[in-house]
């Protein structure tokens, strides 16, 4: 039996031209890959649609609440009675037109008309109606009364006005918002035919909005790492941080002392002193480091909830508390808080949404069939449905 031999044509070795073409051609691929996904990051879609959310919710409670604790000192601190603060005033760089919402000489009943006023589009933040006109009018009259009472500014004011500034270019109402319900019932209604689809194209193309929506998450999200690592390089050179007795002191000032009885319960540990002095430190300086891991991450945002929640409660710098919580929960992902809203409503037996036509999957009728309205072949839901999806489906519907 004679063996067949196989001819294979010789292999010719590459020349140099073409082994720098393939050298080079695999050295672009990773660069290419990585803009793709910045690409596709950046234009494909809105992120933190959750996180923005909440962010417009708790600055909306944050405008409420300010008007509220100050509204019986408002003559000493904005009114005629404010007359002693004017010099600070002048040298604000606030001090120009578009900021004169607020004035000095206003008499009283036109301040107090102006504060209700305020704290009124502050519930129409957290609502969520016309969020994008509304955000940015409660950011000029927020910064106007700001402005205004200088003297009685503080940390608290300068997060919210930051975050308000941001907030004003992301889009907030995809989530637990009037406007959110609105875009939902213009496509249901699309869908089954009772309104017809505008033919009228927005002027400003989707991926613009996606963009500047994207880029505003980034925004604070660089801007609380800053106020973070900063923050805690400052607490790093004090001696009392170091000796890990911070806390203690401010839990016995009168000023930061809602719950003097809560204050010194907590302080009386001196254990409990020495861990959440030098813990504060640690998770504020490592910080941009624990981004980096998803565990970590989840843990430093808890860690950072927990330490806001404690300065509300335990100082009571509410304010500040919740302008910080509010940014600080752009970091946490959309299918991290679903599944934690899957949790609680599997947990709570909370009711979910009838399904409506648009929730078919592509080839499926809206309509379900027997089995599937006693739970059988709730399979072909479509995952994530606990929190309802009003992303601006609709190509008419403003990006």
């Amino acid at each position: 039996m004679k063996a067949t031999r196989t001819s294979q044509a010789p292999t010719v070795p590459p020349t140099g031209e073409t082994a720098g073409e393939t050298a080079g051609a695999t050295a672009v691929e990773p660069r290419l890959n990585v803009f793709g996904r910045l690409e596709s990051w950046l234009l494909d879609g809105k992120r933190a649609k959750y996180g923005t959310s909440i962010l417009r919710i708790l600055l909306g409670a944050s405008v409420v609440a300010i008007v509220a604790t100050n509204f019986m000192d408002r003559k000493y601190i904005w009114g005629t009675a404010s007359g002693w603060a004017q010099p600070y005033r002048d040298d604000s760089i606030w001090n120009f037109w578009l900021f004169k919402y607020f004035s000095a000489g206003d008499p009283d009943p036109l301040l107090v008309g102006k504060l209700v006023l305020l704290a009124v589009f502050g519930l129409l933040m957290v609502i969520g109606w016309r969020t994008r006109i509304v955000t940015v009018v409660t950011l000029l009259m927020f910064i106007s009364l700001a402005a205004l009472g200088p003297t009685s500014s503080d940390s608290a004011d300068n997060a919210l006005r930051i975050m308000l500034i941001y907030s004003a270019f992301t889009d907030g109402s995809q989530r637990w918002s009037l406007d959110a319900r609105r875009r939902r019932i213009r496509i249901e209604r699309m869908s089954t035919g009772k309104r017809r689809r505008s033919s009228v194209t927005s002027v400003v193309p989707r991926w613009f909005g996606n963009i500047v929506h994207n880029l505003a998450v980034v925004a604070i999200g660089g801007q609380v790492i800053i106020i973070y690592l900063v923050a805690g390089l400052a607490k790093a050179r004090g001696t009392l941080w170091r000796d890990g007795t911070a806390i203690y002191y401010p839990m016995h000032a009168e000023n930061f002392s809602p719950w003097p009885q809560l204050n010194h319960l907590l302080v009386a540990n001196d254990l409990m002193v020495h861990l959440i002095s030098w813990g504060s430190v640690a998770i504020q300086v490592l910080f941009p480091l624990l981004l980096l891991n998803r565990w970590t991450r989840r843990l430093a945002v808890l860690g950072l909830i927990a330490m806001h929640a404690g300065i509300g409660i335990f100082l009571g710098l509410s304010v500040f508390s919740l302008s910080m919580v509010a940014a600080d929960v752009i970091f946490v992902r959309d299918s991290t808080l679903e599944s934690i809203g899957r949790w609680f409503r599997a947990r709570g037996g909370g009711r979910r949404r009838r399904p409506g036509p648009h929730d078919a999957r592509p080839g499926e009728t809206g309509h379900h069939s027997e089995g599937e309205r006693h739970g059988q072949g709730s399979h072909n839901l479509t995952p994530g449905r606990d929190f309802v999806d009003v992303t601006n489906e609709d190509p008419a519907a403003p990006a």
